[in-house]
């Protein structure tokens, strides 16, 4: 098993649902399109190449079947989620001065 492979799948699928969360349930958009897109498609050979590791990181359960062409019924109803979407639009708007 590839400790790093399992690791950038995992940072792949919380930032995948923290932007998921903001943009679906907060109506926010930080990243673009095309950088959400780039990761779901980097996240989605990721799983497709490296099944152990995709077995094995956070939330594989909610990725299960996972294409990369949209985020909307991911679970990213968490708490742990959502805690971090609430801080990255907060330093989002930190850094833009909204």
């Amino acid at each position: 098993m590839n400790e790093a492979i399992t690791e950038l799948i995992a940072r792949r699928r919380r930032q995948i649902l923290s932007h998921s969360f903001l943009y679906y349930q907060m109506n926010e958009s930080i990243v673009s399109d095309s950088e959400f897109d780039e990761w779901s498609k980097e996240l989605a050979e990721l799983q497709t190449k490296h099944p152990a590791e995709s077995d094995e990181a956070v939330y594989a359960k909610g990725f299960e079947g996972f294409d990369g062409a949209s985020g909307y019924d991911l679970p990213y109803y968490y708490p742990e989620i959502q805690t971090i979407g609430y801080r990255i639009l907060s330093e989002h708007k930190r850094r833009t001065n909204i």
